[in-house]
């Protein structure tokens, strides 16, 4: 398995990659993984070897550069070392495109998660700030050069796993077709959590655990926390970024007046993000674009009611007004509005609560790493002429 990140970094495809390698491991399956560290080198420390990857070299821009030359023959040397029978890769981007190319050239099968498109993420810090896959591919030259990258990529590999429908859409405008998509929704190892219940005399306790990139809007939730104007009310938000995206939100919370009600924690090991949302009410994401958030189910696991904006996939992970409130993403009153009645109606709270605790079961690795075995040995008969 190729991942960008690996525990004890912390992201989404660090998380689905470490909780797909255990649930195989229970069941008997070997897992290599590959992913980027400071140096080459290799480790057991979690029941599988992992091999990590050397990002930084001269820590200027060169540095992409040399990856680039360097990372074939690093995959290369791992395919052929580890005889590996199935390439699977967490993530869409060009170290993925490579793998993906290599282990074509050694007749080895390869699937690709599509939780992003590569373009649109590429794009967001630039010129895109709306989810919009008609016409970003063909928005202006860089778009399209960009697409091209990406189809090519995408062609080297046998199957694209996509987390939603949302996202088999968005593989059949890319490449006009959606039949190598096979759709299996983020799955994690669940364990913990339990339904909530609160008092009158609780705090209102609102989180948020993100990226700190432009189109997740950590400052407007902060506008939001801070017109919602409820008496002993904090705002947790959980994750970094870029210092100008720490310091807009730093700058959002002191414009609106809310900034001692304001906790930045930065990036925490998942326990601490678990503890977190043990001590909240509710969650909140207003990001322009979402595959199937991984952190949407560990909040829910958690008991926590989901106020999302309508992006990508997100209502087929959050059931509007059964497990939380999915709402137009610029539609400032109506995200006000779900905001208040979790904040204030607490039988309203709890009940969603318990409704959200259910819907995460459906999401537990433990009961659905059959469809990534499936998946594998479909891709292995197919290799062997037995399909």
């Amino acid at each position: 398995m190729y991942t960008p990140i690996f525990p004890p970094r912390i992201g989404g495809p660090s998380t689905q990659s470490f909780n797909l390698c255990k649930a195989l491991a229970m069941k008997g399956k070997t897992c290599i993984v590959v992913t980027y560290g400071d140096r080459f080198g290799s480790s057991e420390a979690y029941g599988f070897t992992v091999y990590t990857f050397r990002s930084l070299y001269t820590r200027t821009p060169l540095d992409k550069a040399i990856r680039w030359i360097v990372f074939p023959f690093y995959i290369a040397y791992i395919l052929k070392k580890e005889r590996i029978d199935v390439l699977h890769c967490h993530t869409v981007s060009m170290p993925s495109f490579i793998a993906g190319g290599i282990a074509r050239l050694f007749g080895i099968p390869r699937i690709i998660k599509f939780a992003g498109d590569w373009v649109w993420e590429t794009l967001s810090g630039r010129e895109v700030r709306e989810e919009n896959f008609d016409d970003i591919y063909t928005r202006s030259p860089y778009s399209r050069f960009l697409t091209g990258i990406e189809r090519f990529g995408l062609r080297q590999f046998d199957k694209i796993w996509v987390v939603s429908e949302f996202r088999r859409e968005n593989v059949r405008k890319l490449l006009g077709t959606s039949e190598k998509t096979v759709v299996i929704p983020n799955c994690l190892l669940l364990s913990g959590g339990a339904k909530r219940s609160w008092s009158a005399d609780d705090p209102v306790i609102v989180i948020s655990a993100n990226r700190f990139i432009p189109h997740k809007r950590i400052p407007f939730i902060v506008e939001l926390f801070a017109k919602l104007a409820l008496p002993h009310s904090r705002l947790v938000l959980v994750g970094g970024g870029e210092e100008r995206e720490v310091r807009a939100v730093r700058e959002a919370a002191k414009r609106s007046g809310a900034g001692d009600r304001v906790r930045l924690t930065g990036i925490l090991p998942s326990e601490k993000v678990y503890e977190e949302f043990s001590r909240a009410s509710f969650y909140i994401s207003t990001s322009l674009e979402e595959g199937f958030p991984n952190v949407f189910i560990e909040a829910m696991h958690y008991g926590l009611p989901i106020v999302t904006s309508d992006a990508g996939g997100s209502k087929e992970l959050v059931l509007n007004n059964e497990t939380g409130f999915v709402v137009e993403p610029h539609d400032t009153r109506e995200f006000l509005d779900a905001m208040r009645r979790l904040a204030t109606d607490i039988p309203l709270r709890s009940a969603m609560s318990e409704k959200a605790r259910e819907r995460s079961k459906l999401f537990d690795l433990t009961y659905r790493v059959e469809e990534f075995i499936e998946l594998y040995t479909t891709l292995l008969r197919k290799k062997e002429g037995r399909a």
